[in-house]
């Protein structure tokens, strides 16, 4: 992994994982909220160009993405489609995607989805065996082409 794209930041708590969330450890050091959810200022990140006119993120590259937030969350709604448009204009990229909301992926994939792009890894956390028996059978239901189980 090369490197960590946050359009937004900031979260809710809603299961076990979130517990020792260490988001919310480094905002509370700096005096902040982790649960005020706002869009970064590096939200185009990716699409971001070098002086020379290369792109700043290479192509190959592994990104994750929402590292201090979740990428399904309900107050990031407004801001995805853009990130999704993001991720699309970067084929040569990819993005590693994690989340503890997987039911509410399918009703947030972008137009023109089909079965997954070839550049977007989809993982679930499944952070104790009530998550996982919760959450898996819903990954394995999602139409992505990479899926995998963060433990």
């Amino acid at each position: 992994m090369h490197d960590i794209w946050n359009p937004w930041h900031g979260c809710t708590r809603i299961s076990e994982g979130c517990e020792h969330c260490y988001m919310y450890c480094l905002d509370r050091k700096r005096d902040k909220d982790g649960s005020f959810v706002y869009r970064t200022d590096h939200f185009n990140y990716p699409l971001q160009k070098k002086r020379n006119g290369t792109y700043q993120i290479q192509s190959g590259e592994f990104i994750r993405v929402c590292m201090t937030s979740d990428f399904f969350l309900e107050e990031a709604d407004p801001w995805r489609d853009e990130a999704w448009s993001i991720m699309e204009q970067r084929p040569d990229v990819i993005f590693f995607l994690l989340t503890k909301r997987p039911q509410r992926v399918a009703a947030h994939l972008p137009a023109g989805w089909g079965n997954g792009w070839e550049n977007i890894f989809f993982n679930v956390t499944a952070e104790n065996q009530k998550r996982a028996d919760e959450r898996i059978p819903i990954l394995l239901e999602l139409p992505f082409r990479h899926k995998g189980i963060m433990v």
